[in-house]
């Protein structure tokens, strides 16, 4: 299974228009927006993504997104794995619920783990990290911390930061596969 992941398009037409374009040509079973598709409420036409076809799509809201936003993702075709696991081809995608999943779909990055800001100091989530360290995903898909895009271990999970905060990548590109799912950082082209 290929699963492309993105984050923090912050309602940026050139954004929005990139991934539709990768979509197209990486023809992903999944896609992933982990958070801050808009920018406070700006940028509302990145909510298109939510209903391309041939595609699943699941996505979650961040810190920037207003809380229509959460809501906009509810009544659309996408699903919402901060509310329930989502399973899709065998994979289990959720978030910080009780529920262990295979692939952990969250707005920010763990504590310590792809988080450093420009001020180099380390602004992950405790509450991630902890989840992390309890359950063991196999993958966490996270944006937010522009400055820290990447690939990391903690323990023996993958931390997959796919912003496009910084206008280098244009996500992720992970294939499922056995024993351990590969990670590409895709750079934005130009």
């Amino acid at each position: 299974m290929r699963i492309y992941a993105t984050a923090d398009l912050h309602g940026r037409p050139d954004r929005i228009q990139a991934v539709r374009e990768a979509v197209g040509r990486l023809r992903p079973d999944v896609l992933i927006l982990a958070g801050d598709l808009t920018h406070s409420g700006r940028g509302r036409e990145a909510l298109e993504l939510l209903e391309l076809p041939d595609v699943v799509v699941l996505a979650i809201p961040g810190n920037m997104d207003p809380f229509d936003v959460d809501e906009a993702i509810v009544r659309s075709p996408a699903r919402s794995p901060q509310r329930a696991c989502v399973e899709h081809g065998g994979v289990r995608f959720g978030g910080l619920g009780d529920e262990p999943c295979d692939v952990l779909v969250v707005h920010e990055p763990p504590r310590g783990v792809l988080d450093r800001a420009w001020s180099g100091a380390h602004i992950g989530s405790v509450a991630v990290r902890d989840y992390v360290e309890r359950h063991r995903p196999r993958v966490v898909v996270c944006g937010h911390v522009h400055e820290s895009p990447g690939v990391e271990r903690l323990g023996d999970t993958l931390v997959v930061n796919c912003t496009m905060g910084n206008d280098r990548y244009l996500g992720a590109l992970i294939t499922w596969q056995a024993p351990e799912p590969r990670v590409e950082l895709l750079p934005r082209p130009g």
